[in-house]
């Protein structure tokens, strides 16, 4: 949950820790961070507020092995404690807005870039690690295989879609030949353990209008296909004017990939069916009413 916090909390905390009041103003927030920058001896940083330092912790690490001219990647320079409940990182300010809050003209003219950035993720060389999925702090995954990580998302969550459907918060009759299908597919994914970033295209991508100047937030990031990041552009595609004009591009460019239409129509069921999970249990019915039509439309064109 994100952090409840005012501005004289956060006023407080800046004042105490640079010992004059400083120039801060509050940017676009994540799900669970509160977010502000400021400046301090002319230079600009980023502040975030988070429930635990662990998502912190993975971006250091992961600017730390990852980070490259072709993959900028913002440096953390300090972490730490907020507060009894909060932790807090302090990282240098990168350049740029997200392509959420760019012109349709201007993601049209990035996205080869966008493209680029993409594959150079996905070729990175991973350092010395084991797992595939989701990797902690130090680079390590809990999962034996791609395809164990791609079906928990079912079987990991048994007693919790259990739940969601005995309480009708969910419609089983609905839902189930969907997680059927879904687990199918999963059988054709090739167990490939490249870097994937997880939440890739949209407000977690910076540019100055001419090419993309940061990659942002790696709390999500994990091993597997690197189409799994292609899929979040197809999924979201009609939510976010960025991910349409993407997954356009993809689709013309990537079309030709192994298995391509079954790899995105997985991953694609795996973004819903986390998405109306997650949301179900926060009672979020009004998105949850998008994530449930925009999944069904995607089981139907298999």
């Amino acid at each position: 949950m994100k952090p409840e916090l005012s501005n004289q909390q956060i006023l407080q905390f800046l004042t105490e820790k640079y010992g004059s009041e400083l120039q801060w103003a509050p940017i676009a927030e994540g799900m669970e961070s509160r977010v502000l920058t400021f400046v301090w001896e002319d230079q600009q940083y980023i502040l975030r507020v988070n429930p635990n330092q662990s998502g912190f912790q993975k971006d250091r690490w992961c600017f730390q092995q990852f980070h490259s001219e072709q993959l900028p990647i913002p440096e953390i320079v300090e972490i730490g404690s907020f507060s009894p409940h909060y932790a807090y990182s302090i990282s240098h300010r990168l350049s740029g807005i997200t392509l959420e809050d760019s012109a349709s003209p201007t993601l049209q003219q990035l996205t080869p870039y966008v493209s680029q950035v993409w594959r150079v993720i996905s070729q990175a060389p991973l350092p010395s690690s084991i797992g595939f999925g989701p990797f902690d702090e130090y680079g390590h995954a809990t999962f034996s295989s791609w395809q164990s990580f791609l079906q928990s998302t079912v079987h990991r969550k048994d007693q919790q879609w259990d739940h969601l459907f005995a309480s009708n918060l969910l419609d089983a009759t609905a839902l189930q030949p969907v997680m059927q299908s879904y687990l199918q597919l999963t059988e054709h994914c090739p167990e490939e353990r490249k870097l994937v970033h997880g939440d890739f295209g949209s407000n977690n991508v910076l540019t100055d209008g001419q090419k993309i100047t940061g990659v942002l937030d790696w709390d999500c990031a994990l091993y597997g296909d690197p189409l799994f990041d292609v899929a979040g552009s197809f999924f979201w595609s009609p939510w976010l004017d960025c991910m349409r004009i993407q997954s356009e591009f993809f689709q013309q460019t990537l079309k030709n990939e192994t298995n391509f239409a079954v790899r995105q129509q997985c991953y694609q069921l795996r973004c819903g069916l986390e998405e109306i999970h997650e949301n179900a249990l926060a009672g979020n019915q009004k998105l949850l009413n998008w994530l449930l039509n925009r999944t069904m439309r995607i089981h139907q064109a298999i």
